[in-house]
């Protein structure tokens, strides 16, 4: 029997078991007892006694303890048994899914009684595909496939490992043993690695991340270091600049620095030259009415003070500005000054002032020219008439004349207002608009943002107007930088078209302008988010803008609407919002047909005809009616558009000719005509009109009116435009 210290040896022996390496072996072979041979030796087989000999066996030796500490570490092996290779691949599946991984597949090449069927070296390929640690133990009783097409199928060859049947139960259980270990060794390895590789991983992350912050630190005392320099070098170029004329001095005004702009104000050759010389000398020499050191001694300070100064034979107007720099015991410790020299915006200033007083006089002009213009007709109206009835060489006859010589001498005068007050910068010709809106657009590409696409269309069949290039090219800078400026934060398209015009487009002029097909249409259009319509009625008003506080003046658009008004156009605003604006530019063609002057004869022979004649001045209506009567014609008069019209309606194919004044009240010359050419369409028709500007002969061909003669009216010039017209009947 055993002793009580064996049994406890035994009892420590089970104990160490449970501790022991288990690793788990796949067995596929088709043959039951191979299955069971696998098992057995793999699992049960052992040169040391059972347990159940030590407890009744007294001859059996019970092994030391070195021996049950050396079987401890021994492997335990777990075996799964498959006969077809559908249960090796679901024993291999399920084992995977477990996270229960096999160690050592031991796998019979044919898996079938057929020597020339190969399906467990498929197997093995499949399950190698599974697992690519897994160890493969190829066994056959045949030696008949050559290694090399082995491992070719079942790489890689350090996990393949090949066994002749028949074989030795404890050579399989050593190669069991072998390649448990080593699949052991592989997988700590493997898991050191990846320990490693995270520990190099997070170190090397925190020495980039330690690197980051250095070159951080490094990247923000460069970035410090660039401001400090740029600033100093901002400041030095802004000292330097040609802007301003700038000194720095010392406590007695010797000049310790001064730029380019300081030196050519006060006729030094170079900044170096009035180094040391001193600025209240400076200042009195060029002839200063006030002391700089008597306005500095005040408040210490100048802001803006303008001086007049000489320079030779000219004034020169300096806007100064200078700071008195103390310590902190209040004493001067230096002069710096800022001199900017505003002698041409005064020149600039003046000559706005001048073109006010231009403006103003023009103004004053076309709002006399009408009432005195009629006054004059009246005196050489009567003169003309006295004139023809004095008997020649008399009296009576070299003093109407000398009343007629003044009467023109008037109205030449105030033509010669008229057109002084209209000199200026505008200056109309005939141009072409498709080369100055291209040059406009390029100049616009460089500040129009980048995310705005540009594009131009000139459909236009002719495109010659009669403008002024600058004040085009005005209105195109004006548009088309609004339309940017709409579309910078998100992008988009602005669209410039020049295009003719027809009756059939959507958007044309108002009728009283003249037919649509006499304008060329120029478009600028854009995809930005619109006009407010809340502000729509309000974009023309001068002064108006929706921009920030700097960003604009509010005088762009009102800009364009004067300009297009002055080259008698016509403007039209299509918003869209959320989707953007449309401005139609509408400009007058250059007609290259004129105004066709007919030879008067020198006999002037009329034949009757009646002629309603119609002005609101009495007296020029009743010199009408005599000029008229003279020479044959029957005469109806009206000082009233209004009743006029009435008059011509109740009889309008008794008349003619009409002979009217452009600048009545009620109803003017030309809408009192229009509404006649309504009832009438062929009818001749005179304007008669004191200031040029207010009309066109292309207007007025379009509205129907046959000719326009200036007043005051005189009896040739008004028989002259009757004969053209009655000739062409």
């Amino acid at each position: 029997m055993a002793s009580i210290r064996d049994l406890s040896q035994l009892g420590r022996y089970d104990l160490a078991t449970e501790n022991t390496t288990r690793f788990r072996v796949l067995a596929v072979d088709h043959d039951e007892s191979m299955l069971t041979l696998y098992r057995d030796v793999l699992c049960y087989e052992s040169e040391e006694p059972s347990a159940l000999e030590a407890l009744f066996s007294d001859d059996v030796q019970l092994p030391s303890r070195e021996e049950i500490d050396a079987e401890a570490i021994k492997p335990v092996f777990d075996v799964e048994q498959a006969s077809t290779p559908r249960e090796g691949l679901t024993a291999m599946m399920h084992a995977q899914e477990r996270g229960e991984p096999f160690t050592i597949a031991l796998i019979d090449i044919h898996l079938s009684v057929e020597e020339d069927c190969l399906a467990g070296l498929d197997l093995a390929a499949h399950i190698r595909a599974m697992d690519p640690n897994l160890e493969i133990v190829l066994l056959s009783a045949k030696h008949h496939i050559p290694l090399k097409e082995i491992n070719r199928r079942v790489p890689p060859p350090e996990k393949l490992l090949f066994v002749q049947k028949p074989f030795r139960s404890p050579e399989l259980k050593q190669i069991a043993m072998s390649l448990c270990s080593k699949w052991d060794v592989e997988n700590r390895l493997r898991d050191l690695n990846e320990t490693l590789a995270v520990k190099v991983e997070a170190r090397t992350s925190e020495l980039n991340a330690a690197n980051r912050r250095l070159r951080l630190d490094i990247s923000k005392r460069a970035a410090v270091l660039r401001q400090l320099q740029a600033s100093e070098k901002r400041y030095r170029l802004l000292f330097e600049k040609d802007i301003t004329g700038n000194f720095a001095a010392d406590s007695d005004g010797l000049i310790l620095d001064c730029n380019v702009a300081f030196a050519d104000l006060f006729d030094f050759t170079s900044p170096q030259d009035a180094h040391g010389t001193n600025i209240f000398n400076v200042w009195e020499r060029v002839g200063a009415s006030e002391s700089l050191r008597d306005l500095l001694a005040g408040l210490g300070r100048l802001s803006n003070h303008e001086v007049v100064f000489r320079h030779g034979v000219l004034r020169r107007h300096l806007l100064v500005s200078c700071d008195t720099v103390l310590d902190a015991e209040g004493n001067t410790l230096e002069y710096r000054g800022y001199i900017f020299d505003i002698s041409e915006p005064k020149r600039l200033e003046e000559q706005l002032r001048q073109s006010q007083k231009m403006e103003a006089l023009g103004t004053l002009a076309g709002g006399i020219a009408h009432d005195f213009n009629n006054i004059l007709g009246v005196i050489l109206g009567y003169a003309e008439i006295i004139e023809s009835s004095a008997e020649p060489e008399s009296g009576l006859d070299r003093r109407i004349k000398e009343v007629s010589r003044a009467g023109r001498r008037a109205r030449d005068l105030v033509t010669q207002i008229l057109n002084f007050s209209r000199q200026g910068p505008q200056e109309r010709h005939a141009m072409m608009l498709a080369p100055l809106i291209k040059e406009a657009l390029k100049l616009l590409r460089s500040s129009v943002p980048t995310n705005v696409e540009i594009i131009s269309r000139m459909e236009a069949a002719q495109d010659n107007v009669m403008a002024d290039p600058t004040q085009i090219h005005q209105i195109m800078l004006n548009l088309c930088g609004n339309a940017a400026f709409a579309m910078q934060g998100t992008g988009g398209t602005l669209t410039v078209t020049m295009a003719d015009v027809s009756g059939a487009d959507e958007v044309v002029p108002p009728e009283d302008l003249g037919k649509p097909e006499r304008f060329l249409r120029l478009t600028v259009a854009d995809t930005g988010p619109g006009i407010d319509p809340a502000v729509i009625d309000r974009v023309f008003d001068p002064f108006f803008t929706t921009k920030k506080q700097g960003e604009g003046t509010g005088m762009g658009l009102a800009m364009v609407h004067g300009i297009v008004k002055r080259h008698d156009g016509y403007l039209e605003l299509e918003n869209r919002p959320g989707h953007g604006a449309t401005f139609h530019v509408f400009l007058p063609k250059n007609s290259e047909i004129g105004r066709t002057d007919v030879d008067t004869p020198a006999d002037l022979v009329f034949r009757e005809g009646r002629i309603l004649f119609v002005d609101d001045e009495k007296p020029l209506v009743d010199i009408g009616r005599e000029m008229l009567e003279s020479c044959g014609f029957e005469v109806v008069t009206r000082t009233s558009s209004i009743e006029a019209l009435e008059a011509f309606k109740y009889k309008a194919n008794d008349f003619d000719l009409v002979i009217t004044d452009q600048t009545m009240p009620n109803m003017t010359g030309m809408e009192f005509a229009r509404e006649v050419l309504k009832l009438r369409p062929n009818i001749p028709i005179i304007l008669c009109t004191g200031f040029s500007d207010a009309v066109s002969y292309d207007r007025l061909r379009d509205v129907g009116i046959g000719d326009f003669i200036m007043k005051p009216i005189l009896k040739h010039d008004l028989m002259a435009a009757i004969s053209r017209l009655l000739a062409k009947e």
